[in-house]
C-alpha cells in the first residue's frame, strides 16, 4: 500500500497509488465517515452512567485490525469520529458489528438506507487512502476540538436538522437564507454551496482552523443583528434563515449550536445545520440524478468536497468543473497539494504541471524564511508567512480576539486513572489530552 507523501515533515499524504492486490483494488473500495455525540438526540441510552472511552477503543482496534482497515478513530467521552476504508467487502463487515455494540444503542439504523446514511460509505478509497495500516485509533478529550474546552450545547434540539432534500427545497423556497460554510477556508476554496436564487457562493468564513469558530461567532454575529456578518448584504424586515453545513455534520453539530446560544438575533431568526454535511448531500444527489429526478447541474454543490485523507476530495458520480484555480499559474483545477515550506503544511490548488516543473509555496515568505534561516523546527517555532498573516489580518480586521476562557479537561486523566491493564497489549491505543486555547 503506497500513498506519495510530501518531503519529511509534512504530515498527511495528499494522494495515493494503490499497490493493493486485485481483489482488495480501490474501485471496489469504500470510505466511511460517521460520528456520534453520546447526549445528542436520539441519546445513548443510560448515557448518565458515563460511556467507556477504553473498551470502545479496544473495540475499534480489534475491528480495524481484524478488517484490514485505514483511518482515524477519536474517541472521548462525548462520543466517537470515525473515518476509515477498505476494502467494500471488509467495511460492510465492519459496519454490521459497530451496528451490534452497545455504543449503537438508540439509534434508528433497522434499513440499509438509513445504515447508509449514517455511514455515508464512498468510493474511491482503501487503506491506503489513509497512509496504510494500522488504523490510528485515539482516545482525545473532544471528538472534534472546537476551541472552548467541555463545550456541551445547553439543548440538543435548539437547531432544525435538515435532510439533503430538506436542505436543497428550502434553499429554493425560504426568504433570507444564509448559507454558512463552518469549513477551514482552504477546503471551501475547491467547493462550495450556492444560493441558487443569486448564484452566490456561500459565505465561507476565513478560519484556518476550527477552533477559530467561536471567536469568528463572537467577533461577527453579536452586536447589532441586522448589521452582522450574515445581514450585511440582505435588507431583513423578518428573521433570517441560516442554514449551515460541512464536510460530514460532526463540526455543524456543534458550530451551529454554539452559534444559536451566542449570537444575536432577530425576530424569527432560525438556525439549521445540514445532516450529514456535504457528503450526505452529494449521495443524496447522485441518486436522484440516477432515478432521473434530478440533472447534475442543478446541484447547489459546485466543485468538489474536500475531504481529510489522500483522496484528496470527492464530487458527484457524473463529476463536476472545477471552481478554483492553481495558485502558481492560475488556470482552472481543483488538484490539491501543499505549501513545501518547512512546518507550513498549506493546502493549495496546483495543476499537474506545475507540481512537477515548481516546488509549490503559498508565497514568497515561506521560501525566503526556509532559504535564510534554515529553521530547525525542532527546536525553533516557525514564523508566521506573509499570506497567513494578511488572511488572519483580514479575519480579525487587524485585531486579533481575545482568546476564549478554557476550562481543565478530565476525559484522558479519567480514561488513565481506569488503567490499560485490562486491554490487550496487542491493541495500539493513543491516549491524547486536547487542550484548545
Amino acid at each position: 500500500m503506497k500513498s506519495r507523501r510530501l518531503p519529511s515533515g509534512y504530515s498527511d499524504p495528499v494522494s495515493f497509488s494503490c499497490t493493493c492486490p486485485a481483489s482488495s483494488n480501490p474501485s471496489r473500495g469504500l470510505v466511511l465517515l460517521f460520528y456520534r455525540y453520546f447526549t445528542a438526540l436520539p441519546p445513548l441510552p443510560g448515557y448518565e452512567a458515563g460511556g467507556d472511552s477504553i473498551s470502545l477503543a479496544a473495540f475499534h482496534t480489534r475491528l480495524t485490525q481484524k478488517y484490514s482497515l485505514g483511518g482515524k478513530i477519536r474517541i472521548a467521552t462525548e462520543g466517537f469520529n470515525v473515518t476509515v476504508g477498505g476494502t467494500k467487502e471488509d467495511i460492510e463487515a465492519y459496519m454490521k458489528e459497530c451496528i451490534t455494540h452497545w455504543s449503537f444503542q438508540g439509534l434508528d439504523l433497522d434499513t440499509e438506507q438509513k445504515q447508509r446514511n449514517f455511514f455515508k460509505p464512498t468510493p474511491g478509497g482503501c487503506a491506503c487512502a489513509f497512509g496504510g495500516l494500522p488504523a490510528s485509533v485515539r482516545i482525545s478529550s473532544e471528538i472534534t476540538p472546537m476551541g472552548v474546552t467541555n463545550y456541551v450545547p445547553k439543548e440538543w434540539g435548539n437547531i432544525e436538522t435538515l435532510s439533503p432534500e430538506e436542505f436543497h427545497e428550502r434553499c429554493h423556497t425560504e426568504a433570507n437564507t444564509v448559507l454558512l460554510d463552518v469549513r477551514n477556508h482552504y477546503e471551501s476554496r475547491i467547493g462550495y454551496f450556492v444560493d441558487p436564487r443569486t448564484g452566490q457562493p456561500a459565505l465561507r468564513p476565513l478560519i484556518r482552523r476550527f477552533s477559530q469558530w467561536p471567536q469568528y461567532v463572537r467577533k461577527y454575529m453579536t452586536g447589532d443583528a441586522s448589521e452582522d456578518v450574515i445581514g450585511k448584504e440582505k435588507d431583513i424586515e423578518q428573521g433570517r434563515q441560516i442554514l449551515t453545513f460541512c464536510t460530514g455534520g460532526i463540526r455543524c453539530e456543534k458550530a451551529a449550536r454554539y452559534m444559536q446560544e451566542n449570537m444575536s438575533k432577530l425576530p424569527g431568526d432560525k438556525v439549521c445545520n445540514l445532516k450529514g454535511g456535504i457528503a450526505s448531500y452529494i449521495m443524496w444527489m447522485d441518486e436522484e440524478i440516477r432515478q432521473g429526478r434530478k440533472r447534475a447541474d442543478e446541484s447547489l454543490f459546485k466543485g468538489r468536497n474536500f475531504v481529510f485523507d489522500a483522496r484528496g476530495s470527492t464530487a458527484l458520480e457524473e463529476g463536476s468543473e472545477p471552481v478554483s484555480t492553481c495558485h502558481d499559474c492560475g488556470i482552472s483545477s481543483d488538484r490539491l497539494s501543499k505549501c513545501r515550506s518547512k512546518g507550513c503544511h498549506l493546502v493549495l490548488v496546483v495543476c499537474s504541471d506545475c507540481e512537477d516543473s515548481k516546488d509549490p509555496r503559498c508565497c514568497q515568505s515561506c521560501l525566503d524564511m526556509d532559504i535564510s534561516q534554515g529553521l530547525d523546527l525542532r527546536t525553533t517555532p516557525r514564523p508566521v508567512c506573509t499570506c497567513e498573516k494578511e488572511r488572519e489580518a483580514e479575519l480579525w480586521d487587524g485585531a486579533p480576539p481575545a482568546k476564549l476562557p478554557k476550562s481543565k479537561s478530565t476525559s484522558g486523566n479519567k480514561a488513565r486513572s481506569r488503567g490499560l491493564d485490562d486491554i490487550d497489549t496487542k491493541v495500539n491505543i493513543n491516549i491524547k489530552v486536547n487542550t484548545i486555547d
